[in-house]
């Protein structure tokens, strides 16, 4: 009897063993889609943050021509100034 005890022992610590291995491998299945959610979230936030970084860049390349037009614009004011000044006397 000691012999089949053993053996249901042994039966039951496999079955148990095999139910925990289930588990285990549900979690990891479960870990791993979390891990390629979170790897595409941020290759898209990666892509987003590229994407801002060139409107900034554009922005700023706008900001300085239009510093510049007017800085121009303000030099020829300010001859016409003169000009107009210079007529009137």
């Amino acid at each position: 009897m000691a012999g089949v005890n053993s053996i249901d022992a042994v039966k039951r610590k496999i079955k148990v063993l095999q139910q925990q291995a289930d588990e285990a491998e549900e979690r990891a299945q479960v870990l791993q889609r979390q891990v390629e959610e979170e790897k595409t979230c941020r290759e898209q936030a990666e892509a987003e943050v590229a994407s801002l970084n060139r409107r900034i860049q554009l922005v700023e390349e706008e900001l300085d021509r239009a510093q510049e037009r007017l800085a121009t614009a303000l030099q020829k004011l300010e001859e016409a100034e003169k000009a107009a000044d210079e007529s009137e006397r």
